[in-house]
């Protein structure tokens, strides 16, 4: 009998440790959740209708007006692309391929884009898809649906790679 009991005593002991051990657990998840949705409110901001162009001559280091911080990465992408060469590109967080100078990479020198969706990756980052054109081949990244993978380091955007559908 009192085998029996211990053992009752025992597994209800477990049983209430067990308890306090998924509670202390769940405000943690809470949190995650909480961080995950703000993630979603920045992603869902609309995009804007205008069509941008950038070329040779008209590329300035400072962004469009009304672009958020994340459209602005894209933005200093295109241009670098554009002009390697522009000031601010070589202090920019952006794929070294877009610096590669070689002859034989046909570099556009005008590049037209619209946004036209962004969508959160489960890895934590941003896919902004544009619809694009371009004046040369440049690895077959500015024609068509080219989407730019969106990273963020010290609450600061930064493009980490770059993609075409056709």
């Amino acid at each position: 009998m009192i085998k029996k009991i211990v053992v009752i005593a025992l597994m209800l002991a477990l049983f209430g440790w067990s308890l306090t051990l998924i509670k202390k657990t769940e405000p943690k998840q809470v949190v995650a959740q909480t961080d995950e949705e703000e993630t979603v409110v920045q992603v869902e901001e609309t995009l804007p209708d205008t069509a941008f162009s950038f070329n040779t001559q008209n590329v300035t280091t400072e962004c469009s007006e009304g672009l958020s911080e994340m459209l602005c990465a894209v933005e200093n992408a295109v241009k670098c692309t554009v002009k390697p060469d522009l000031e601010n590109c070589a202090k920019l967080d952006l794929p070294q391929f877009i610096f590669i100078t070689d002859p034989t990479v046909e570099r556009p020198t005008e590049i037209n884009y619209k946004f036209v969706n962004k969508e959160l990756q489960p890895s934590g980052a941003i896919d902004v898809y544009t619809e694009s054109s371009c004046n040369g081949g440049w690895f077959g990244l500015c024609q068509g649906t080219v989407i730019y993978v969106l990273g963020q380091s010290k609450e600061k955007w930064f493009v980490k790679d770059i993609y075409a559908i056709e």
